[in-house]
């Protein structure tokens, strides 16, 4: 196959450009500095109430471009403040309907304590009704202007997350050389007013991002699921939907490339997924697939009991046509249903006692719902291929001496609670808590399990 190559009070920042450049040169130095009671975020809906953000020249890619590196043992320097202002009639209008209420005008003022004029939304779905329901508390997006970024980047998540489960997750993937966005903890406040602890980390959905991380940027972005709510629920299973692009909407979402509402790339891309024959499909795979990215995301998701994501539920994730290498880049999304030892028997189906090649060559999670299917050709196809499946085995052991190993992961799990201690609130910091005691008894059962399981194989 040849896929389509498809080419309080603060200062507002006026700088003059030589000031400015400098200011950015800084913001993407610390960009670069690798940085209770959870519920699954689960996948938004597409972005029709977003603006456009504009990025839609592709860099220019150097010759040379080096694969980003990141240091396990580093720790982020601090805990930023950051503030959002947003007036009371504009928070009454994304209240009466949180899903799907256009962007409101407001204005976000960054750790140096600098303004930057924003538009503003509520974000995610099932974890954002939580915190509201739960905590009175909101999950924002925020986007900003393409000469004014924000850590050189234009469009930023920020989630209450008074645990580590899902900084813990973007660490491992980054660390085991996935591409994620960066994640942070940060203080949040609302009009001055201390919110909690959050997560901020940015959207895949931006060129710089996909630049610094895959050295591309001109190929398609399709994200998967909508999945609201008490609406329809469409999955992405990566089965074939249909000979239309409009047999995919919905079930994926077009975010970037060079025509809004072409899916020829997803289509073909899925199609031969599915029907190439076993024969010629080792080749296919490892010519059109991002395998060895796409390898180290399914060991340490299953190392950390990702229930919430593919291929135990068709949804939180990416896909990326890397169209210098023509193969699909696989990022993952929304990690915080993980770490927890507790199974539910619906949607937690892990725990710490699952077998390192569970749901890999069959579909043993069972489907919350009728809807999602109980086919995953990307994986199964995949693990039914001796080769794939010790490779995939022999990573998870190079893994489980390093990042996966319990002395690093009780290590890091200190370093992080420790580090976003002093800022907490006292209803933050008990919830801390009670998610540090889970995640260590979840590593300490989880690294138990492996170990056995990986010297008997």
């Amino acid at each position: 196959m040849t896929m389509p190559c498809l080419a309080g009070s603060a200062k507002v920042c006026h700088h003059p450009p030589m000031l400015r450049a400098l200011v950015l040169a800084l913001s993407i130095l610390a960009a670069c500095q690798p940085h209770g009671v959870v519920l699954p975020d689960d996948s938004e809906a597409p972005n029709t109430r977003d603006t456009q953000l504009g990025d839609t020249g592709p860099e220019t890619i150097p010759d040379a471009w080096e694969p980003p590196l990141y240091d396990p043992s580093e720790l982020p320097a601090e805990v930023p403040r950051i503030n959002i202002i947003l007036d009371a009639a504009a928070l009454a209008r994304l209240d009466a309907d949180p899903f799907h209420a256009p962007d409101e005008q407001g204005v976000f003022i960054d750790g140096e304590g600098v303004s930057h004029e924003v538009d503003i939304s509520y974000r995610g779905a099932y974890a954002l009704l939580s915190v509201m329901t739960t905590y009175d508390l909101r999950n924002w997006k925020i986007k900003f202007s393409g000469d004014d970024r924000h850590l050189d980047r234009r469009e930023w998540n920020f989630n209450y997350e008074p645990h580590l489960n899902q900084k813990l997750a973007y660490d491992l993937m980054r660390f085991s050389g996935v591409a994620v966005p960066s994640a942070q903890h940060v203080i949040l406040e609302l009009n001055g007013e201390v919110q909690g602890l959050y997560l901020q980390y940015e959207d895949p959905d931006n060129r710089h991002w996909l630049y610094d991380q895959l050295g591309d940027d001109e190929g398609d972005l399709y994200k998967a699921a909508y999945d609201l709510p008490d609406e329809t629920q469409y999955f992405g299973d990566l089965t074939v939907l249909g000979d239309t692009d409009a047999d995919f909407l919905l079930h994926y979402n077009k975010k970037l490339g060079a025509v809004d509402d072409d899916y020829s790339v997803l289509r073909t891309f899925i199609d031969e997924l599915n029907t190439v024959s076993d024969a010629d499909f080792p080749a296919w795979f490892d010519t059109y697939v991002d395998v060895e990215r796409f390898r180290s995301y399914l060991v340490v998701s299953n190392f950390m009991a990702n229930w919430d994501s593919y291929p135990q539920r068709p949804k939180n994730y990416w896909l990326y046509q890397d169209s210098h290498a023509e193969r699909m880049v696989y990022i993952p999304w929304d990690m915080d249903g993980t770490f927890n030892p507790t199974t539910d028997g619906t949607y937690n189906q892990m725990g710490t006692g699952v077998s390192v090649l569970y749901n890999l060559r069959e579909q043993e999670y069972r489907p919350p719902h009728a809807s999602e299917g109980w086919e995953r050709p990307l994986v199964h196809r995949m693990m039914a291929l001796e080769g794939q499946r010790e490779a995939y085995l022999e990573r998870y052991r190079e893994l489980s001496g390093t990042i996966l190993s319990a002395d690093y992961l009780l290590g890091r799990i200190d370093s992080l609670s420790t580090l976003v201690e002093p800022d907490l609130t006292s209803a933050d910091r008990g919830r801390m808590q009670g998610n540090v005691q889970q995640a260590r008894s979840f590593v300490q059962q989880r690294c138990a399990t492996v170990e056995a399981e990986l010297e008997g194989l």
